[in-house]
């Protein structure tokens, strides 16, 4: 049990550190969108005052436009992955208050199973060419789903 917590507390450092990083460029994404919004604002003010011409300004509008855009499908693209990961973190603390309330039993009871189990999938056995019989079994523990436990 001590080796899955401490499992636990690697991935949600190297999640932290991941979601950190997610912020930032969300930041520096939006950031941009701001300053093309007024650099956009300009550029119509130039057009109008005749300081560019009309062929300058189309080009520079679609540019700096596929640019937002391209901006505002990244930074919604970031958020749906820190809303992600937000849901991740909160249904692993869901875990970890059941890992932590039963760290020492003495029987897998009913009850406890109950906590600690969401599903058991048991697929169909197998033979290998030595006709040893072989079947996988999944658990898909509350909260986090299916966890690879080193062999």
């Amino acid at each position: 049990m001590q080796a899955f917590i401490a499992g636990y507390c690697e991935i949600s450092l190297i999640k932290s550190v991941s979601e950190r990083r997610n912020y930032k460029e969300l930041e520096a994404t939006e950031k941009r969108i701001g300053e093309l919004s007024a650099i956009f604002k300009r550029l119509y003010e130039d057009s109008v005052t005749g300081r560019i011409s009309d062929e300058r300004f189309t080009e520079l509008s679609a540019d700096y436009e596929a640019e937002q855009r391209e901006l505002k499908e990244r930074a919604a693209a970031i958020q749906a992955e820190l809303s992600k990961a937000q849901e991740a973190t909160v249904n692993a603390e869901k875990f970890m208050n059941v890992v932590r309330r039963h760290t020492s039993f003495e029987e897998l009871t009913p009850t406890l199973l109950r906590e600690f189990v969401e599903k058991i999938v048991v697929h169909e056995c197998s033979y290998d060419e030595n006709k040893t019989r072989r079947q996988d079994i999944e658990i898909y523990y509350s909260f986090v789903g299916k966890v690879d436990l080193p062999e």
